[in-house]
């Protein structure tokens, strides 16, 4: 049976990704054919995929294909790339080659551009319909004004009456106050709460703050450069601290208000144990040396999601499988802490490391109250959260509006991060088959999102039609941001020189782009089943 499993696990990540590539090459080309059809261009073939044609009907002038290769597609246009032998009955006013550059361009434009624009489609409706992670609270700063207002956990529901869908919200409202209180709504669990919050001005910084935090600092150092505060009272890069004084701790803000205490006592040196290279060793730190300025952000963060508490899935034969935990378990307190979400999971883990390295989980399961303990003093906490799937926190916009500002910012996330990676590719600081996912990966990736429900594979479809929007921009010979800028250069030739480049060689130059293109897809196919094989997708 486990053959018959992986067969029909492997059929069915195939057909997903055969229809999905096919439906975005139909409307990758379907841009190049109507704009075509449009400007009066005659077009001989219609085709989805390469290879031998498996289905084929004439319309028209136009023969519409289904070819066995599900990697691709074409719109053959008479006079594209020259004379073929089948353009000489072609009427001149038809032919690709006769249009003006406007029309060329536009047709060439219109490819890439519907991918882009269903990509925005697609996101604003994934948004509407699936929602965003509720903006959680990961770490309130001690002494600052969320404290004793907001909690781990929290999800902030509005501001100033304004929704929250994104923790980048929250800086222009806090700024715009002008340190006037701010009045929110937040869901505690089965609680809606309101609340008010006095900003505060941070002259250093020069702007307006609350003391929240939405990605979770660990008690790790993240830097400790030669020289630095840190490194002078003895720590180093990636050491965890355990506890301050002998009393736990479970975060950054917990390590930097405990050192903060301990610099304003008599005297200000505090025994510091941490953890480093999986030794516990003991430190003796002057707090009154430490510029708590420049070491408020030297540890290690990380995103938790935003969830519940109700166990979605447990990974077979991790910590929590091995210590009984079952999905539809509903968590309660994890070392006597109120469980929110999973936020508070990773505090609890963080604050136990200073003891035994087991996590005391309080469940609801059927209506009954009982205790897990859970051992995790071996596990790397990534590894531990990424093997307990707590029930997502998501809100859906309230208005259309805010479902079309949500799914366009999404979207201009996305570029700019795509952007950040072609950069990094070009100037040769990151290789191409690490930045890049071929055929198999995306096959992978959408087997992989099918399995976790329809939202990631929505969102999945949004993202490849994107890429394959902008990666058919770049001026690289055979895609079509290199025939934009031939028809540029060659517009510019006329002018000058009165002619342009001959369609036979510029045939050849996108026939040559094409070689590499293929060149670059195998090697990159090539690493995506080596990242296969071993796990790393």
């Amino acid at each position: 049976m486990p053959l018959l499993d992986t067969a029909l696990s492997f059929l069915q990540t195939f057909l997903v990704f055969a229809v999905t590539i096919s439906i975005l090459v139909f409307i990758h080309e379907g841009g190049h054919f109507l704009v075509a059809k449009w400007a009066r261009v005659w077009v001989h073939e219609f085709a989805i995929g390469f290879g031998p044609a498996l289905w084929r009907s004439q319309r028209g002038e136009t023969e519409y294909t289904l070819r066995a290769l599900p990697l691709g597609g074409y719109v053959r246009m008479a006079g594209e790339d020259g004379l073929a032998e089948d353009d000489t009955e072609i009427p001149a006013q038809r032919l690709f080659s006769n249009k003006s550059g406007w029309a060329r361009s536009a047709i060439i434009f219109a490819g890439p551009f519907v991918n882009i624009a269903a990509a925005f489609l697609l996101m604003i409706a994934y948004v509407s319909m699936v929602g965003m992670p509720f903006v959680e609270v990961a770490e309130v700063a001690p002494n600052s004004p969320a404290q004793g207002v907001l909690q781990s956990g929290d999800k902030i529901l509005q501001l100033d009456g304004e929704a929250i869908y994104s923790d980048r919200q929250i800086p222009t409202i806090v700024q715009d106050s002008e340190g006037n209180p701010i009045t929110g709504v937040v869901q505690r669990g089965d609680a809606t709460v309101e609340v008010q919050l006095d900003p505060y001005r941070n002259e250093d910084q020069g702007r307006y703050l609350i003391g929240v935090y939405f990605v979770y600092p660990l008690n790790r150092v993240g830097q400790a450069p030669d020289g630095s505060a840190l490194a002078q009272q003895g720590f180093q890069t990636g050491d965890v601290v355990l506890s301050i004084g002998g009393t736990s701790v479970g975060s950054w803000t917990e390590v930097i208000d405990a050192l903060r205490q301990a610099a304003d006592s008599d005297p200000p040196t505090v025994p510091v144990q941490i953890r480093r290279d999986g030794a516990t060793q003991q430190l003796s730190v002057n707090a009154a040396q430490l510029d708590f300025a420049s070491i408020q952000d030297s540890s290690v963060a990380i995103r938790v999601p935003a969830t519940w508490t109700r166990v979605t899935s447990v990974e077979p034969n991790s910590i929590w499988a091995n210590a009984g935990l079952q999905s539809g378990d509903r968590l309660l307190r994890a070392n006597g802490l109120t469980v929110h979400g999973a936020v508070d999971v990773v505090k609890a883990m963080e604050r136990a490391r200073s003891g035994d390295g087991v996590l005391q989980l309080e469940i609801r399961r059927n209506g009954d109250a009982r205790t897990l303990a859970i051992p995790f003093a071996d596990t790397a906490l990534e590894t531990a959260i990424g093997n307990l799937q707590l029930d997502p926190a998501r809100r859906q916009p309230e208005t259309l509006w805010a479902g079309v500002r949500i799914g366009s910012q999404q979207i201009a996330d996305i570029l700019a991060l795509t952007y950040l990676g072609l950069k990094q590719v070009f100037t040769g600081q990151m290789e191409a088959g690490q930045a890049f996912v071929g055929p198999v990966g995306i096959a992978d990736l959408l087997g992989q999102s099918i399995d976790l429900g329809f939202g990631y594979f929505f969102r999945l479809v949004a993202l490849l039609s994107l890429m394959l929007g902008i990666f058919n921009l770049l001026p690289f010979p055979a895609l079509d941001g290199s025939r934009i800028v031939l028809i540029g250069i060659n517009g510019f030739l006329e002018m000058v020189v009165g002619k342009p480049i001959p369609p036979e060689k510029e045939g050849w130059i996108h026939y040559v782009g094409f070689m590499l293109l293929m060149a670059l897809v195998l090697f990159i196919t090539w690493n995506d089943i080596q990242r296969l094989l071993t796990g790393g997708f």
